[in-house]
């Protein structure tokens, strides 16, 4: 059976719009910002990591926020008013990924717990599909936690155009697309020279706010970024698939289609990859998997098509569907939180609550 999550309508000032998120999911922030520290201890067994120490490594990031987007400042502002919290605790939330940096040499890192694994991506031009529609879409993989705080934002902003962005509770935002037929998907890979800088779901959400895929590229590429991330982008008949390090980026060629794990691929990125970043194989044979599926149908992939590559089992349970070990704990079981495959031109997207090999699709739009 289908499995709804919340959906809020956003509008007004940025502030007006994060104190609607902060009220509508209150208890879920909540519950979140007091337990995921917990979730960051448990995957950093080698660090000594408190509360209060993470949450001083986020606010390292203020300034460059600020100086970013004053706005999206605001709007965490507001999620934090409305949902009775402290701004630091908003913060501390929207910058789950960059504490994934805590890993990087420069930043004390150290091996990895051998069960952490990551997301798969994939980018169809429309001249690799079937119908002539371009499709962008992923398995989002996370500990399986995280699973129960997701939401849809859909958002009219006062400026540029309306989105659909897939969050959790309390975040600006995960992935999405926009009015303006601009879709984005994500990666994450850990770089060396991660520092402070811009975090993720300000990326997205000014990426999401590009009238032109141009703008989203080049908020992507040319931001002063403070950790490593692939972003894949679809629009305008073009798509991009970005490696990004906080200082570095580039631009990998695609043949039709692509798809892209949690490793850097590209010649001159390869460079960053944080040693034991990964202490397994499964981002590399997601990746294999998902290329050669997209190699095969090249030409006549279609939505049923994709959905099917999300459901692969190939490597299980560190597969593109991923799962956690059996009676493994949700704070560390790696596990495909959604799936969601997109048609930015057309202003939908398909979205699977947890593992789409138990869960169905849910078509929103604009």
């Amino acid at each position: 059976m289908p499995r709804n999550i919340p959906i809020l309508e956003l509008t007004g000032t940025p502030y007006e719009m994060g104190l609607v998120h902060g009220r509508a999911l209150k208890d879920q922030i909540v519950e979140l910002s007091a337990s995921i520290t917990a979730v960051h201890q448990a995957n950093n067994a080698t660090l000594s990591v408190t509360r209060d120490s993470l949450s001083a490594f986020c606010m390292r990031n203020l300034g460059f926020l600020e100086k970013f987007s004053s706005a999206f400042v605001e709007e965490m502002r507001g999620i934090a008013d409305g949902a009775g919290v402290a701004f630091e605790d908003v913060l501390y939330l929207n910058s789950f990924l960059e504490l994934e940096d805590l890993r990087a040499p420069a930043l004390g890192g150290k091996i990895l717990p051998d069960a952490l694994w990551g997301c798969t991506t994939f980018n169809v031009t429309a001249s690799a599909s079937a119908n002539g529609r371009a499709y962008i879409g992923q398995t989002y993989d996370m500990e399986k936690y995280y699973e129960k705080y997701l939401a849809l934002l859909r958002i009219t902003p006062q400026n540029g155009p309306d989105m659909l962005v897939l969050t959790l509770a309390g975040l600006l935002g995960l992935v999405g697309l926009n009015a303006a037929g601009v879709g984005a998907v994500i990666n994450k890979v850990v770089a060396t020279d991660a520092r402070p800088g811009v975090i993720y779901p300000f990326i997205m959400r000014k990426a999401l706010a590009a009238e032109r895929i141009g703008d989203a590229l080049g908020t992507v590429i040319f931001s002063p970024r403070a950790s490593g991330m692939n972003y894949q982008l679809a629009g305008a008949g073009t798509a991009f698939c970005a490696e990004t390090s906080a200082t570095s980026y580039e631009l990998l060629e695609i043949n039709g289609a692509i798809a892209h794990t949690n490793y850097f691929v590209g010649s001159f990125m390869r460079r960053f990859e944080t040693p034991n970043w990964l202490s397994h194989g499964g981002s590399m044979v997601r990746k294999q998997v998902a290329d050669e599926f997209l190699k095969r149908h090249k030409g006549a992939l279609t939505l049923e098509l994709l959905k099917e590559l999300t459901r692969n089992h190939t490597n299980h349970p560190r597969c593109i569907c991923a799962h956690g070990f059996p009676g493994e704990d949700d704070n560390t079981a790696f596990h495909t939180i959604f799936a969601v495959i997109m048609d930015p031109a057309e202003g939908w997207l398909e979205f699977c609550p947890g593992n789409p090999c138990q869960n169905e699709y849910i078509r929103y739009a604009l």
